[in-house]
């Protein structure tokens, strides 16, 4: 997931600055400026191409857990965003997170198409199976982990204001990002590292993935990267604790 769908049209913001973003969709994708806070998020990417790959043994796993194990070291609060068939494939993962009393859980699609096109190679879908897509996965993230999403992110950004208030009607405020970590396809964590901490800003809420496979470095830079927000007077916080919510 590296870009950011639709250019910024505008900010929304109270007379002391502190609501979150809103860009022209009515898509969050930073916190309060004012603040010198950061929301580490990790999309739990699975299609039904990522799910044959698994099963045919092309790919070893499309888990990082390195990601966890260094957020848990560090007591790192975080925001996962899963999709349905990720949570259904890696249940047992999906209820440690969403048990872990610093982490949040959240609603990534069910099967991580394309709701806008292009969208980087992924599926695309109508608009009825747009709905359903949005609707199955909150079930399934539900079904396994006990937890009801309040917050949903469209794969790759891709998104029409239609879409957003698709997911909104389904009571989901949408949450995307303001700095891309880079970590899909990049196997130097040191790039990821510095990608993160070169472009974050007080309130940003930062992409990265805890779905190893196409992201294989992302718990190797995790480590770096948390120290490096934190030796920049950075809180790393949740979504939802971001937000105020």
């Amino acid at each position: 997931m590296r870009r950011l769908g639709l250019l910024l049209a505008f900010l929304l913001s109270s007379a002391h600055g502190l609501k979150p973003s809103l860009d022209a969709r009515g898509v969050v994708t930073h916190g309060p400026r004012t603040l010198r806070a950061v929301a580490l998020t990790f999309d739990a990417d699975m299609t039904p191409g990522m799910e044959a790959e698994l099963r045919r043994g092309q790919v070893r796993s499309f888990y990082d857990a390195g990601v966890v194990q260094a957020l848990e070291n560090t007591h790192t609060p975080a925001t996962f965003f899963l999709t349905g068939m990720w949570a259904q494939v890696y249940a047992q993962q999906a209820r440690a997170l969403a048990q872990s009393p610093e982490f949040e859980i959240e609603n990534h699609s069910y099967d991580h198409p394309g709701f806008a096109q292009p969208c980087y190679g992924l599926k695309p879908v109508t608009q009825t199976q747009k709905a359903a897509e949005i609707e199955r996965a909150q079930r399934a993230i539900e079904a396994v982990t006990g937890v009801k999403p309040q917050y949903f992110r469209f794969p790759g950004g891709c998104a029409t204001e239609a879409d957003v208030q698709l997911a909104e009607a389904q009571g989901l405020q949408v949450v995307h990002w303001d700095v891309v970590g880079g970590d899909v396809n990049q196997p130097d964590p040191e790039r990821i590292t510095r990608q993160v901490l070169e472009r974050v800003r007080p309130g940003s809420i930062v992409v990265l993935h805890v779905s190893g496979g196409h992201a294989p470095a992302t718990g190797q830079a995790l480590p770096a990267i948390i120290a490096g927000l934190k030796a920049r007077g950075y809180t790393l916080v949740t979504v939802q604790h971001l937000l105020g919510h």
